[in-house]
Formats: C-alpha cells, sequence, structure tokens
C-alpha cells in the first residue's frame, strides 16, 4: 500500500497543528469584517501567520501566497498556497464545517495538498504522482460515470442561476474545503465552483488529480493552474467530476 512521502507526512503535521491553533483562537473569537463585507477573525491572522514561518522552513526558498496577508511571487523553491480558515462565516458561528487548506506549487505545477477538518477530525493530504490519503489511509479512486438524479452536487446559487440543467441534487456547505474533499471522498458526486483564488482550491485540486477526478472548466477545457497564478478569482464555472460523466456546458 502506498505511503505519505516524508515531505507530505510533515505539511499533514503542520495542517492538523494549524487546525488546533485555529479551535484554540475560537474560543476567544474577534470578528472583524474586510472591506467587501466577509468576515475575518483572529482566528484566520493567526493562523496564516503560524503558517508562514513553518511553511518556508519545510521548504527553504519558498513563498506564501495567502488570503490573509497577500500575494507573493513564487520562490526559487516554489511557493505555499494558504487559506487559513476556509469557511470563516461557518466558523465563526461555531459551525463545524471550515477548514485549513494548503498547496504547493513549483513551476506553475501544483504539487502537494493539505486539508485539514479539525471539528470533522479529517485529515486529507495528497501528492501529485504520490496518491491521496485519508488520516493516513491510502484513498480509493472516485469511480467514473455519470452523475445520477439522486445523488448530490455541490453548486452555489450563481451556478444554478446560469446553468439550470445541472445533474444530482443542489447542495453547498459555504466551505470550499468542504464541498471539494466531498467530493473527492464522494460525499458529493461532484462540485462545481466559481470565483475563488487559487489558494482556496490548491490542495483539493492535487487530491483530486490522484483519485481519478475530472478537474476541469464545464466547457470541457483544461482546468490549467499556470494561468492561475495571479491575485485574480477563476472567472469561468470549473469542476470536480467523475471521469466520464458526460457533464459538458458551452
Amino acid at each position: 500500500m502506498p505511503s505519505p512521502s516524508e515531505t507530505l507526512t510533515e505539511l499533514g503535521r503542520l495542517a492538523e497543528a494549524a487546525g488546533r491553533l485555529a479551535q484554540e483562537e475560537r474560543a476567544r473569537l474577534v470578528r472583524e469584517l474586510k472591506p467587501d463585507g466577509s468576515i475575518v477573525t483572529n482566528g484566520d491572522k493567526a493562523v496564516e501567520l503560524w503558517l508562514r514561518e513553518k511553511l518556508t522552513a519545510l521548504i527553504p526558498g519558498s513563498t506564501v501566497w495567502g488570503e490573509e496577508f497577500g500575494f507573493e511571487d513564487a520562490g526559487p523553491n516554489g511557493r505555499w498556497l494558504v487559506d487559513p480558515v476556509d469557511g470563516t462565516s461557518n466558523y465563526a458561528f461555531n459551525g463545524p464545517l471550515w477548514g485549513v487548506s494548503i498547496g504547493f506549487e513549483l513551476g506553475g505545477r501544483l504539487k502537494l495538498g493539505a486539508v485539514m477538518l479539525p471539528d470533522l477530525g479529517e485529515l486529507y493530504l495528497g501528492e501529485d504522482g504520490g496518491g491521496a490519503f485519508l488520516n493516513g489511509e491510502a484513498m480509493a479512486p472516485i469511480p467514473p460515470g455519470p452523475i445520477r438524479p439522486e445523488q448530490l452536487t455541490s453548486y452555489s446559487e450563481r451556478i444554478a442561476a446560469i446553468f439550470p440543467d445541472v445533474p444530482g441534487k443542489q447542495r453547498l456547505s459555504g466551505a470550499f474545503v468542504i464541498d471539494g474533499t466531498f467530493a473527492i471522498r464522494q460525499r458529493f458526486r461532484a462540485h462545481i465552483a466559481l470565483r475563488e483564488k487559487l489558494y482556496d482550491v490548491a490542495a483539493c485540486v492535487v487530491l483530486a488529480r490522484e483519485l481519478g477526478a475530472d478537474v476541469r472548466y464545464i466547457d470541457g477545457s483544461v482546468f490549467d493552474e499556470a494561468e492561475l497564478m495571479v491575485d485574480k478569482h477563476i472567472m469561468r464555472p470549473w469542476g470536480i467530476l467523475p471521469m466520464d460523466s458526460g457533464f459538458v456546458i458551452a
């Protein structure tokens, strides 16, 4: 059976510790509003600051692009993509559907991914060419084939308004790490997304690819992360889909 590499194992330890730190910070929660009206908390800030120090020590010569403290160009040895608390509103109001997301890119290709869901006790780890793991155990591939009407598909009201014929029953958690990992684990058959930044999705993309998912734009074109290494939103609907789902909308 495959097992996580040494670097991926250490990344998992950091993700678990970051999750514990977020839980500790939530016990003395301070909520603020960003200029765009979204919530930021002491937990978001504390976790990202802590991770910036630890991740750049794990791979010297790397940099960090994080949600709370901004964009950095890739270093000579790559760049970390960090959403310290994804699903901040859920987290801030004591819901369990949130998590820590950490990706790593080198040369415009996503290489490592870690997602920690602290309140659910789930640690997801993935490495390009090295497999995907849940709490240390290798995960099963995502079964190919169509999305059946009774299965669950995660997507927003924005997607529903644009594309009324998305297959499956609609669900949405309010956190990409939840919708993404639920699709990877097949609690959701698929997840269709729009307007994230690469740091939101990087870890889940690594995991999904390792499990044989069809990660692409829903018009059928390739999801190329090298085009997304800038501080902008993903402006085309895309998804984590089963291979051979048959779901394409021009």
